[in-house]
């Protein structure tokens, strides 16, 4: 779970759509019957959000050195600063590269705990209790979370309060208590989740997929279960900290209504005297050996709706490609209502309420990409059909002119998103650096966008997206479309296993 995802590629894009598609739902409905006709009259509001034009965007990209300092501690510290003076708080966003990824594999969960409990398990100054008191009392937040790659640490606070919350955010990140009491309630938590998983369709799909494509060679390919969370122990937690958790691997960003100066002091005061480890390297990411295959993985569930999810290994952020596969995602399925997969699936065909795809660009690893919906029992071998024509489609007829310009406006548009807050945009500009993004990034990036042509789509389809090498995994009803999947590929059910 990522506290910062707007950090990456397609991901970010697909945030900063998250208000656009809201606006696309409420003018478009959700109708009580699913339309039945492709060419049946589109609602006014549908019509309108079609002819909409608008000027094009002039963006002002903020700049490290400009609206945005960077600085690096003698401790090696990354420092990005910058002053805000709209509100009077302070706000700060820690970054250590210490995610599930680099966990030891005797140890799975080690970071996502250790995020949990950095905020959850009290320091050796505050106990748990007396933690959460203070900053209740404070009015202060502080979040922990894990990703694939990151620990993040989080901190808002009233300015008038800024030194003495600056210090306990220090204090939970250098001097975790990892109480063994709040441990045990998270751990409780994650088992109940798990156990509920199987009573989730998509959920239980999306793993299964991830299992069968990553394989238990990839930790990507090894979910986590009951067993391996009871195991874990507050010494695990430890040595995962201790680890990662240095100066010379933190990235640390200070916003508030204080100026530069002010900042650099602040952060002397809390993290100056922290000593650097000299030994300090990150272990290699474990690789992703990719394979091409087709085949059916049914996981029998006798539920009402199926849910069907097809595709294969993707591609990561170095790819120069990604943008064209960004915008051949959104016209194919990422774009919610004015994807192509909505268009045949739901308005033309009538089999589901949501069809859709994701090809993520946006990390060092390995990504896959995925395509589904949930649908009837006896509409899943239609429904594959239906995804896999419109994979092929894009590869043998160029996109229109006008299908681009609308995806490439929804993603150029969307930058207006990225930049609203100073504090947000510290963040993406910091998040750069992590990422090992050129600190002009943004400056050339929407231009990438725009140079896009159908040609290029056209390429990144035949290249990027292999119909006849999809791996399809599908939850349900198995008597009702097991039979007439052969066609996309050897056929076998894999057992319900609730880990």
């Amino acid at each position: 779970m990522t506290h910062f995802l707007g950090k990456r590629g397609a991901l970010g894009v697909q945030r900063a759509l998250g208000s656009l598609a809201v606006v696309a739902l409420l003018l478009a409905g959700c109708a009580a019957e699913v339309p039945t006709r492709l060419d049946a009259q589109q609602s006014p509001g549908s019509e309108l959000v079609r002819r909409m034009t608008f000027a094009p965007l002039e963006l002002r990209i903020p700049r490290i050195g400009r609206e945005v300092e960077r600085r690096v501690l003698p401790n090696g510290i990354v420092l990005y600063l910058a002053d805000d003076r709209s509100l009077p708080l302070l706000q700060a966003f820690a970054v250590f590269r210490a995610g599930s990824l680099f966990e030891d594999p005797a140890h799975p969960a080690s970071a996502r705990f250790t995020a949990s409990q950095l905020r959850s398990g009290g320091t050796e100054t505050l106990p748990f209790a007396k933690l959460n008191e203070e900053l209740e009392f404070l009015g202060a937040s502080i979040e922990a979370s894990a990703s694939l790659e990151e620990i993040t640490v989080s901190l808002s606070a009233l300015a008038k309060d800024a030194d003495r919350a600056l210090q306990i955010f220090s204090d939970i990140i250098r001097r975790p208590a990892f109480d063994p009491t709040p441990l045990k309630i998270a751990k409780g938590q994650a088992v109940e989740d798990l156990r509920r998983l199987v009573d989730n369709p998509g959920r239980l799909a999306s793993r299964e997929f991830n299992r069968s494509l990553y394989t238990d060679a990839h930790p990507l390919g090894r979910p986590l279960t009951t067993g391996q969370v009871a195991a874990l122990e507050r010494a695990d937690l430890v040595r995962h900290h201790g680890r990662f958790f240095y100066p010379n691997n933190m990235f640390l960003a200070l916003v508030g209504d204080f100026s530069r100066e002010q900042l650099v002091t602040k952060a002397l005061v809390a993290f100056g005297d922290w000593a650097r480890e000299p030994a300090f390297a990150l272990p290699p990411v474990p690789p992703v050996t990719p394979r091409i295959e087709q085949g059916v993985r049914v996981l029998p569930r006798d539920i009402a709706q199926a849910s069907v999810i097809l595709g294969h290994f993707g591609t990561t952020r170095e790819n120069p490609d990604r943008h064209a596969i960004e915008l051949m995602d959104f016209i194919l399925g990422s774009s919610g209502f004015n994807s192509r997969l909505m268009d045949r699936l739901r308005t033309s065909e009538g089999m589901t309420y949501g069809a859709w795809s994701s090809f993520p660009t946006g990390s060092n690893v390995l990504g896959l990409f995925r395509a589904g919906l949930q649908t009837k029992n006896e509409n899943v071998p239609r429904a594959v059909a239906g995804i896999l024509e419109e994979m092929r489609r894009l590869q043998v007829e160029p996109v229109t002119a006008a299908e681009l310009d609308r995806a490439k406006e929804a993603i150029i548009n969307s930058f207006i998103f990225r930049f609203t807050s100073r504090y947000g945009t510290v963040t993406r500009l910091l998040m750069l650096e992590v990422d090992g993004e050129p600190a002009g990034y943004y400056d050339t990036l929407l231009d990438r966008y725009r140079q896009v042509t159908p040609a290029d789509i056209q390429r990144a389809a035949r290249q990027y997206l292999h119909p006849d090498h999809s791996v399809v995994l599908v939850v349900g009803a198995a008597k009702a479309f097991e039979a007439a999947l052969a066609p996309f590929g050897p056929v076998r059910q894999i057992p319900l296993d609730p880990l």
